[in-house]
């Protein structure tokens, strides 16, 4: 009989079944009431049922107790694997994180030593840049910006972020932890100024720039939002970087029109148009 809860549902059964029929047939209504004396009253015919039944749920007793130790036995070792995986399983990731702040540390190493070309020794305030460009890069990576989002009185950019997640179908995968405008408002002007948000991840915020691209096809309600753009939070260097980028890219529009041009990686790529 192989081990399980059914298995032992049935023998409960088998055993209830049992103990009523001996009950039954010594003639008594209590197992307290059975003793020697009763037993020797029964006729033998009912008192050979009796110790055939008893004896049949003693063997299927025998048996299941021998599946269930077989089952615990097998428990037993695939518990021990999984333990042995898992420690090799964190080890791995021991290794990991040591590899990475190895090449971390080292990373920082260089930067250390190209701003402080002219010093054997790093300076306390060259220490500090590397870490707060470091830092700045981290949050930066967690952050996107939104161009072109018609600036209100009194308005609450939270929501219209939220809106605008909403609009690419992203508004329950990803983790808004801020968002406001960049810049001072300049009187007599007619430039809007660019939302920052920051998201819980640096994934989050790849993952939204990639479908970037959908905004233009929106209509309808959400029409407003085909006139945004989004783009990564660059640093200013990388802000100067772009925009060259993107004036070489139009001067190329201009000379070869009948191919596609698009900025990927820091570099314009330019394909014919099929």
């Amino acid at each position: 009989m192989d081990f399980s809860v059914d298995s032992l549902h049935n023998i409960e059964k088998d055993l209830n079944a049992a103990f009523n029929f001996v009950l039954k047939s010594a003639k008594v209504g209590d197992a307290e009431e059975l003793n020697e004396t009763v037993m020797m009253k029964m006729h033998k015919g009912p008192l050979i049922n009796c110790v055939e039944k008893l004896f049949g749920l003693l063997k299927s007793n025998i048996e299941l107790c021998r599946s269930a130790a077989g089952k615990i036995d097998r428990l037993q070792a695939d518990c021990i694997q999984s333990k042995s995986e898992l420690i090799a399983l964190q080890q791995n990731k021991l290794d990991t994180v040591q590899t990475s702040v190895r090449k971390e540390m080292q990373s920082w190493s260089d930067i250390v030593q190209k701003n402080c070309e002219k010093s054997s020794v790093p300076s306390v305030k060259s220490v500090k840049q590397v870490v707060k460009s470091y830092v700045d890069e981290n949050d930066r990576s967690r952050s996107f910006i939104i161009y072109g989002a018609k600036e209100e009185k009194n308005e609450h950019t939270p929501e219209l972020v939220e809106d605008l997640l909403l609009a690419m179908n992203e508004e329950k995968k990803h983790q808004v932890l801020g968002s406001l405008r960049l810049g001072t408002i300049k009187k007599d002007s007619d430039s809007v100024r660019p939302i920052k948000v920051t998201l819980g991840s640096a994934d989050s915020v790849k993952e939204i720039l990639s479908k970037a691209k959908t905004l233009k096809t929106l209509y309808g309600s959400y029409a407003m939002f085909s006139k945004m753009y989004l783009a990564p939070d660059r640093s200013r260097e990388e802000r100067i970087e772009h925009k060259k980028l993107v004036e070489e890219m139009k001067l190329l529009i201009s000379k070869e029109p009948n191919k596609h041009h698009y900025i990927r990686n820091g570099k314009i790529v330019s394909v014919l148009r099929g």
